[in-house]
């Protein structure tokens, strides 16, 4: 795969090194990047080869501007004075200028890099993650039983999924707790991500690495904050969600965690790999998952019937057990290599 070049330049030899290591570490884009610590090599360069973005300090920056980067668009600047005065905003707009503090914490970097991304008017260049080889895994969670520890299970399932591929976690409950379980709050959410997804699907991988939150080895989107936006996502957008999250971001699991009824709720479990299902021991229990089994076969989801699997966790609550638990199911059901 071509993979659109990002360049730095930074007198500051110690600066330009670490922030190289930092954005190869953790700007998951397909960003092939190098680094210049010398203005008159990085001139030369770009005579060569102009970078799809140009992470240039303010030094760097105002030493080329006149004539020394005529061709190079699409250039973030890493301010090193408090305040800066722009001389020339009508060239800077036309060459897609943005500013930003050269020291601000190194994620803070990247969040500005991602919405530079966002807002230059054409795609940049190729961004998406290389395909895995094999087909993503679609694992799908959903109960008849209230308060039954799915979304915990969900969470452990991604764990243990993440030591064997890319993972990612996409959760269905208003006013769910997965933010919290996961220690990452987050202003924009899978609306958002659907949304941009719709309108801008060439930029969906900027607009991913924006939005996602990571922790424990795995991804998670912020879910939708209340039953009426989760009811909006539909079937056929969570479909072309997960293949986005397949085809262009390269996840090998994507796991559903259907705690709510998202319109096509029975559809969407059609679609995935297996289907997990919390069961309980009493009687009250038991009915609501007959009474769901049967609202599945009168409606001609016997496949979906055949493709679940019955989970009946441990009243003890414990996390570690959980975690024992998950990796067994997946292991039984020959979703990942022991």
């Amino acid at each position: 795969m071509n993979r659109p070049l990002l360049a730095i330049c930074d007198t500051e030899k110690e600066y330009c090194r670490r922030l190289d290591e930092y954005l190869r570490d953790h700007l998951n884009l397909s960003f092939e990047i190098c680094s210049f610590t010398d203005t008159e090599i990085f001139k030369e360069f770009v005579k060569e080869k102009i970078p799809a973005l140009s992470v240039l300090s303010q030094s760097v920056y105002m030493a080329l501007s006149r004539g020394g980067i005529k061709d190079v668009k699409n250039i973030l600047v890493l301010d090193e004075a408090v305040s800066f005065v722009n001389e020339d905003e009508g060239q800077e707009e036309e060459k897609n200028v943005c500013h930003i503090s050269k020291y601000l914490p190194a994620g803070k970097i990247i969040d500005g890099i991602l919405d530079f991304c966002v807002k230059i008017p054409e795609n940049i260049g190729n961004l998406d993650a290389e395909r895995g080889p094999e087909k993503v895994k679609l694992l799908g969670l959903f109960s008849p039983l209230s308060r039954c520890g799915q979304t915990a299970f969900a969470v452990k399932l991604c764990e243990e999924l993440s030591k064997h591929g890319k993972t990612m976690l996409l959760n269905f409950d208003s006013f769910s707790m997965v933010t919290e379980i996961m220690g990452q709050d987050a202003e924009e959410d899978i609306t958002d991500l659907l949304y941009y997804a719709e309108c801008e699907e060439g930029k969906f991988s900027v607009y991913l690495e924006r939005i996602k939150r990571g922790a424990r080895g795995f991804d998670f989107i912020p879910p939708a904050k209340t039953a009426t936006q989760i009811k909006e996502i539909t079937f056929e957008r969570i479909k072309a969600l997960t293949k986005l999250l397949s085809d262009i971001a390269g996840y090998e699991y994507i796991v559903l965690d259907l705690s709510e009824f998202p319109d096509g709720l029975c559809d969407i479990l059609r679609i995935c790999t297996r289907v997990f299902t919390i069961v309980g021991e009493s009687r009250e229990e038991n009915y609501k998952f007959e009474q769901y089994t049967k609202v599945l076969s009168q409606n001609g989801y016997d496949d979906v019937l055949a493709n679940t699997v019955r989970c009946l966790l441990s009243k003890d609550g414990s996390y570690g057990g959980l975690s024992t638990y998950a990796s067994e199911v997946l292991e039984r059901e020959e979703l990942v290599s022991e």
